[in-house]
């Protein structure tokens, strides 16, 4: 048999193909890792147009972007005030002028949009003109339902006259 020189002190010889193939594995982990993520995301793309496709194939409506709610405020606002712009103000306050006469005299009128009812006060020189005003003003077109809600002699004036309320359904038209 032959001797085994053992020699460790002798550098070892290095051969270059192993770093060449460590850099080539490297490049091509890098290059699989952006294909990848460029499938990925063509992937997302047409999983998002099939389903746009299918809600369009059974005529459901787009998707509805939310609206938060100061906004829904506003456009509830708006539209409210849209509402009473429209209504026949002109006429109602035309029927209520129209029912006084010069033993009465109106101090304010109070219409409500919303529940449709107008309060009125009036001042009248005694009960039977009071009572008249109340009369004519249900006969008008563009009220009913009118009621006599209070009335009270005014002591502090000589005359003495009446103030009163009267509360009227209003029937826009």
């Amino acid at each position: 048999m032959r001797a085994v020189k053992l020699d460790f002190l002798q550098p070892a010889s290095r051969s270059s193909g192993g770093g060449v193939l460590l850099a080539a594995g490297v490049v091509a982990v890098f290059v699989v890792l952006s294909f990848y993520g460029d499938l990925n995301s063509e992937a997302r793309q047409l999983e998002s147009q099939a389903a746009k496709l299918e809600r369009r194939a059974r005529g459901l409506a787009p998707v509805a972007t939310r609206v938060d709610a100061s906004l829904q405020q506003e456009i509830r606002r708006a539209n409210e005030v849209i509402d009473q712009l429209a209504l026949p103000w002109d006429a109602m306050f035309r029927s209520v002028e129209g029912a006084a006469t010069d033993r009465v005299a109106l101090l304010g009128i109070a219409p409500d949009a919303k529940s449709g009812m107008v309060q009125i006060s009036a001042e009248a020189s005694d009960a039977q003109a009071m009572f008249d005003y109340v009369r004519r003003l249900g006969q008008q077109g563009e009220v009913s339902q009118v009621y006599l809600l209070q009335h009270q002699r005014e002591r502090q004036s000589t005359v003495w006259p009446i103030r009163f309320q009267v509360s009227a359904s209003w029937i826009p038209r």
